[in-house]
């Protein structure tokens, strides 16, 4: 006895569904479309979990949508395809290509794909879900518009990218410098440089807040940070190289974010400085300095500006920076100016770094050679500082002190 549940037999189902897709493959193929009759064909089908093995055409949907993107559809029929079709996204990044091909004046529908691809990923995938917007076929505008709705999205890695982040792709490689010289300094690619430092920024709700708050962006300080973070930064000469080679393209392009603090006062000079700077040969002292020479050359004022009440060669003694002579040259004041602090004068703040890193390479073997080297700058500069002006030392009367130390 057969009873009757309410439900279709499967061969039948299957013949429904395989029907109204003839019905909307009859539709696609006549121009002008119908999309008002279409679309609730398309809402007729169930969802599709289908995947790739199965031998059903196009089980996920990808063809209808290439389709329906083609032929610019209305928004609403695009989502009713991604809601019948929930994986066709997946690993799909020609249907963005399409996208913004075919609708360069309206992202609206770019933007309920990419929000569609969000929601549908699974939460603990950490992986860039577009690192094919580095693509020429990807507009600056489209790039706009993926980023503002995921900026984080920069600072994750990618397969397509070997592991790097969309950031460190491009700092990291020459591509930009191969662009600009086919296409110039105006470039898509350049542009696009410029949108995902800024996302870099903004995917932390810290310094997006901020940055409404005072209307400001540092994306000068976000390169720097990010570049100084890497192990090999001094060591890597085509690494450093790219990196001096962006920063002058930024320079002469928007020269105003290295003029500009960040909300916290910091300037890009103070970025750098605050940092320690460990080169472990000639080669990366080299590189510290014309990264510094690079930064004075855009926004030579910033020599003269405080951090914590502490001017730029403080910073930079301390940390064995070996760039004193550049900044005093920018502002040569700075020499007889006393650390707030400490009330140190530079070359005194370069001697207790020096004594610093003596008595460590004394105690610990790890990175040895840095610290030999490290200690012999502080040693120099220390010389030379003194050198500078050497009445900064002379002898205090005995009632006063039994020894001899610096005074002004």
């Amino acid at each position: 006895m057969n009873i009757d549940d309410g439900t279709q037999p499967l061969d039948q189902q299957q013949h429904e569904k395989h029907d109204i897709k003839k019905r909307i493959e009859h539709q696609l193929s006549y121009l002008p479309i119908d999309w008002d009759s279409l679309n609730p064909l398309l809402k007729s089908l169930e969802p599709s979990t289908a995947r790739w093995t199965s031998k059903e055409d196009d089980p996920m949907g990808r063809l209808l949508l290439g389709r329906v993107l083609t032929n610019q559809a209305p928004l609403n029929v695009v989502e009713t395809v991604l809601t019948v079709f929930p994986d066709c996204l997946m690993y799909n990044p020609a249907a963005f290509f399409m996208a913004c091909r075919h609708y360069t004046t309206n992202q609206s529908v770019l933007v309920a794909m990419v929000k569609h691809s969000l929601s549908s990923r699974d939460p603990s995938d950490s992986e860039c879900p577009f690192p094919w917007i580095l693509s020429d076929l990807v507009t600056v505008s489209a790039a706009q518009a993926i980023l503002e709705i995921y900026p984080q999205g920069v600072l994750e890695p990618s397969p397509m990218l070997s592991g790097k982040t969309l950031l460190d792709y491009l700092l990291r490689s020459s591509e930009l410098q191969k662009h600009q010289q086919e296409s110039g300094v105006s470039s898509n690619l350049w542009t696009k440089l410029k949108l995902i430092l800024v996302s870099a920024e903004c995917s932390q709700q810290a310094n997006c807040n901020a940055c409404k708050k005072n209307g400001t962006l540092s994306p000068a300080h976000v390169l720097l940070k990010r570049v100084l973070s890497y192990p090999d930064f001094f060591d890597n000469v085509s690494v450093a190289r790219n990196t001096i080679w962006l920063l002058n393209q930024l320079a002469s392009t928007d020269a105003w974010i290295f003029q500009k603090p960040d909300p916290k006062g910091i300037y890009p000079l103070h970025v750098v400085l605050q940092q320690e700077c460990t080169p472990q040969h000639h080669t990366g002292k080299v590189i510290a300095r014309e990264l510094v020479k690079t930064l004075l050359q855009v926004h030579p004022q910033s020599a003269r500006c405080l951090l914590h009440q502490r001017l730029p060669i403080h910073w930079a003694v301390e940390h064995n920076w070996p760039c004193h002579d550049l900044l005093l040259a920018v502002y040569p004041e700075a020499l007889d100016a006393q650390d707030s602090t400490s009330e140190l004068y530079p070359f005194q703040i370069a001697a207790a770094a020096a004594s610093v890193s003596t008595r460590t390479t004394r105690t610990s073997t790890p990175c040895k050679q840095a610290e030999n080297l490290s200690s012999a700058s502080a040693l120099d500069i220390t010389f030379e500082l003194l050198r500078a002006n050497p009445t900064h030392v002379r002898p205090i009367p005995a009632k006063h002190h039994t020894g001899v130390r610096a005074e002004a």
